[in-house]
């Protein structure tokens, strides 16, 4: 779910921002000075600039591969990829990787240049060394012209100048080839080059894939997300370079609706348990500091068996916070209890200082589980993004 209204939230500072501007080459993006909740940004969060893009309105039937590619009828869409990795001396490490798509007008540019293009992408990157106590982070954009950034269908692909998230062919140890996701990207300071093997087909979340934030007609996305993949390559953090293996989540959603009006942030959790099931949540929170009535989130079994959960159907209880140096306290630990599933889960994340600060700041980073589930102790580990505590500057 998450992603939509962060998604339209880094393109609307783009905008602003950038609108009068020429047009940019990638690179690193700077913040301009504002954090999610700031009322000069407030305005620009509704659903107005979505006229004339398709709307999520109703369920549709998923098409796999070609829904893993663009769908540029829509104004808003995301690749997002996080994970926890260990290497071959028991270093811990998590990592993020999220390509975002977002469309400035719902015509396409004619230019027969190349230089016009109507297509931004904004890229994060962020690693998390357990060992070094360090949190790394980047970003970078650029508009979709002169093969800098884009995203195709057939094959598979995405990317943002060297950062890229493409399909690839694996052979098994059974000799039979399988499918499987390349995901390349580095920095000064922290680089990543997987391989990405699903365990399971893909899981529709909300309504047969349709996922509603709000009553509001188009605040909606089609949402989907692979949370076991099987994950190996190599990682380097600082000076250092690790031999590394894991398991990735993957989260998809495309569609052009914004902010409700009443709606302040998002808690966001996608726990894999050891038992081989996962577990998807958002509690979306309003002003008033209230659950929104939209929280919503997915349990799939470990058979592959998904069940969509409500607001009601999911406790949180909040059992630690932490204050940011740069303003604005977070949750920092969970006790998160599913009744009908008989599942009581204790979550911590490995490291409190996990911010990242792009062109909004938010909190996102690898979590420990543990807890039980019917009755028979289990453990997990997983990601947790939070956004709209950051304190706003004034």
């Amino acid at each position: 779910m998450k992603k939509v209204m962060l998604c339209v939230l880094l393109i609307l500072f783009f905008v602003f921002f950038n609108a009068t501007a020429p047009p940019p080459v990638a690179g690193r993006a700077e913040s301009p000075g504002f954090a999610p909740g700031s009322p000069r940004l407030a305005s620009l969060l509704g659903a107005e600039g979505a006229q004339g893009y398709r709307q999520a309105l109703a369920p549709r039937q998923f098409r796999f591969p070609e829904d893993h590619g663009p769908h540029p009828e829509y104004r808003n869409e995301w690749w997002y990829v996080t994970g926890n990795l260990d290497g071959e001396n028991d270093e811990r490490f998590g990592f993020e990787l999220t390509l975002f798509r977002f469309s400035l007008t719902p015509e396409a540019a004619a230019d027969d240049s190349g230089w016009r293009s109507n297509q931004v992408f904004i890229g994060h990157f962020a690693i998390t060394d357990l060992a070094a106590n360090k949190f790394r982070v980047a970003s970078r954009y650029s508009r979709g012209s002169m093969g800098l950034a884009g995203a195709q269908s057939d094959p598979f692909r995405v990317w943002l100048e060297d950062w890229h998230l493409s399909g690839a062919s694996v052979t098994g140890p059974d000799g039979q080839v399988g499918n499987a996701w390349h995901l390349r990207a580095n920095d000064k300071d922290i680089a990543i080059d997987l391989l990405l093997r699903s365990r399971q087909s893909p899981v529709l979340n909300g309504v047969d894939g349709l996922s509603k934030k709000s009553s509001t007609p188009g605040n909606a996305s089609y949402y989907y997300s692979i949370p076991r993949m099987q994950t190996s390559g190599t990682l380097r953090s600082g000076d250092k370079s690790y031999e590394v293996s894991g398991l990735s989540w993957l989260d998809r959603e495309w569609g052009s609706g914004g902010l409700s009006l009443d709606q302040q942030g998002w808690d966001w959790f996608a726990l894999q348990l050891s038992d081989g099931s996962s577990l998807m949540f958002y509690n979306l929170r309003k002003i008033d500091g209230t659950r929104d009535e939209f929280s919503a989130g997915t349990f799939i079994a470990a058979d592959g068996t998904a069940t969509a959960l409500s607001r009601d159907d999911v406790a949180i209880d909040v059992l630690d916070t932490w204050d940011s140096p740069a303003g604005g306290r977070y949750p920092m630990a969970w006790r998160m209890t599913i009744g009908a599933h008989d599942l009581s889960l204790r979550i911590t994340p490995i490291m409190r200082g996990q911010e990242l600060t792009t062109l909004v700041r938010y909190w996102e980073g690898a979590v420990d589980v543990e807890g039980e589930y019917r009755d028979t102790a289990i453990r997990g580990r997983g990601y947790v993004e939070l956004t709209g505590y950051a304190a706003d500057p004034g």
